[in-house]
């Protein structure tokens, strides 16, 4: 039985493949040189937690790169294919929109850009159109049905952002940055499908986890629209880069469009965000807010963390503030329950629900990850520093966690994680395991906000050191820096001592900085240090001893 599997999957595979050939610029079998990738190092240090922190994300990088990551043809997947999960564990053989377009986001910021194309290409020849015709990401791939497409529009969009980064930071004769932009600007794309909803509906309408918390039901959830509003935001620049004004007029009227109907029909009575809405009525249901995969969720503070993958690292500075007032209400609402309140201060565990699991379970993506990149983008870093100890050394040590197959590493972060307390609580369930994409790309974000390197736009890098009062420093080596000048490789430190905060940069290879601005610690407020032309500075300012 399981050789006829295979036979039929290689059979389907091949025929795929014919027909890709057909389509796109690049045949499926085209390779990258992956071995050319030099991608840029994180190192932290001063405490227990940051050096283990470390370990955990680069061991977890490599590892998915290892056991996931599809390299070569393999007889079952195209090279770029990213398994949600190692062999052996659950959902491993597929790939998931969401994981994918988050974990494409992190090779692209990390330097990988060989990798970054490789999945790029797998996306884009195996992504299916609608019946209007349009292409629509499915909630999964998992290459046996031939073309998917479908209604999760969290994944949908998270792909379109990672491959507008990735566009941005190609150099112009690169003839796979013109495959980007054919795929993005064609007139069934991706992007105009989000126009498309906009025609005749002012909220962009989804499914799964981030819609209505189920794979069938659709919604107009508030994380989905946003991201769609920033993959509308993100698309407009690349047109204006690329020449056509008149779309990314286009594209960001769509996205105030959704900004300003999130404000009026996605904010409840507290100022809060509220989860989703009926896409008939436009009013919430409370049978659907009540579902215990709803209620707590801490997907909602993805509001705030997806808006800096394209408005930058500073959220006084976005231009839609309504993100900011009611992303800060709504993780204060969020922190407020009681069970997480108290599991928080404890152990420093920030619960993913408040019911499964009587509110004792919480994960690296959704729960701790999230609230983490929040409490780091709000400059509240004795908080993060409370989350970042849980997180490593619940990592690490695993407590009351049997892995089957075993972990082959105790620093691969993995699904799920429980409170102390959960032990009696019933099985802590392993869930999707070691390696789970998701669960490994947004840590690699937080290691990214810690260091603060944001250069989501070419006119001014902008850095804010955000370590934990614990941490007493960080290094970054061969970092990629996008300017308007081209793409800068650079080397760049932290460090608090002897009452100063002192930061370092070197440009290793590539032109100058045109505008730099570091923001740092001063006593009890922050000061901006800022130079043009920099090809070597340093800043310092003086801190309380």
């Amino acid at each position: 039985m399981r050789l006829l599997q295979t036979t039929i999957i290689l059979l389907i595979v091949k025929m795929l493949c014919l027909e890709v050939q057909a389509q796109t610029t690049l045949p499926l079998e085209e390779t990258f040189n992956l071995q050319a990738d030099q991608p840029g190092q994180l190192a932290f240090s001063g405490s227990k937690t940051a050096e283990l922190f470390t370990k955990e994300v680069d061991e977890s990088f490599r590892g998915v790169l290892e056991h996931s990551y599809v390299s070569q043809p393999d007889g079952k997947f195209p090279p770029g294919f990213v398994n949600a999960s190692p062999a052996l564990q659950p959902w491993s053989g597929t790939m998931w929109t969401r994981d994918g377009g988050a974990f494409l986001r992190e090779l692209v910021d990390w330097g990988y850009y060989q990798h970054a194309c490789q999945t790029a290409e797998c996306l884009m020849n195996f992504v299916g159109t609608n019946r209007e015709g349009l292409i629509a990401f499915p909630r999964y791939f998992a290459l046996k049905n031939g073309y998917e497409s479908g209604t999760e529009m969290d994944g949908h969009a998270a792909i379109i952002i990672s491959l507008v980064t990735l566009w941005q930071r190609l150099p112009a004769e690169d003839p796979f940055r013109a495959r980007l932009y054919n795929f993005l600007h064609k007139e069934n794309s991706p992007v105009r499908y989000i126009n498309h909803q906009l025609e005749d509906h002012p909220l962009i309408t989804g499914s799964g986890e981030f819609g209505g918390g189920d794979a069938k039901s659709l919604h107009d959830n508030v994380v989905q629209n946003n991201l769609c509003a920033l993959a509308l935001l993100s698309a407009a620049n690349m047109e204006d880069e690329a020449g056509d004004h008149a779309a990314a007029r286009h594209w960001r009227k769509d996205a105030s469009t959704i900004f300003h109907n999130m404000e009026k029909y996605l904010v409840d009575e507290d100022g809060s965000w509220i989860w989703c809405i009926e896409p008939k009525t436009l009013q919430p249901d409370a049978a659907v807010l009540k579902k215990p995969v709803n209620v707590g969720f801490g997907g909602l503070n993805g509001v705030v963390c997806m808006s800096s993958d394209v408005l930058g690292f500073e959220p006084s500075a976005w231009q839609w503030q309504g993100t900011v007032v009611h992303g800060e209400k709504t993780f204060e609402k969020l922190y407020a329950f009681p069970l997480r309140k108290a599991q928080f201060e404890k152990y420093g565990v920030w619960s993913q629900f408040d019911k499964i699991h009587d509110g004792l379970l919480t994960g690296p993506s959704y729960g701790q990850g999230y609230a983490l990149q929040t409490m780091l983008l709000f400059d509240k870093l004795d908080m993060a520093g409370h989350a970042l100890d849980f997180l490593a050394q619940a990592t690490f040590d695993a407590p009351g966690i049997t892995f089957n197959p075993p972990r082959s590493s105790p620093y691969y972060f993995y699904e799920r994680l429980y409170s102390p307390d959960a032990q009696g609580h019933g099985e802590l369930a392993v869930g999707c395991g070691p390696l789970n994409l998701v669960n490994v790309a947004e840590p690699l974000k937080v290691a990214r906000l810690i260091a603060g390197m944001d250069d989501t736009s070419a006119n001014q890098v902008v850095i804010i050191p955000r370590l934990p009062p614990s941490w007493s420093s960080y290094s970054a080596v061969n970092w990629p820096i996008r300017t308007s000048r081209g793409m800068v490789r650079a080397d760049f430190s932290y460090q608090r001592s002897n009452g100063l905060a002192t930061f370092h940069l070197e440009v290793k290879s590539g032109p100058s900085l045109p505008k730099l601005a570091v923001r740092l610690p001063a006593k009890d407020k922050t000061v901006w240090k800022r130079r043009d032309n920099v090809e070597e500075i340093q800043f310092q300012s003086a801190i309380a001893p």
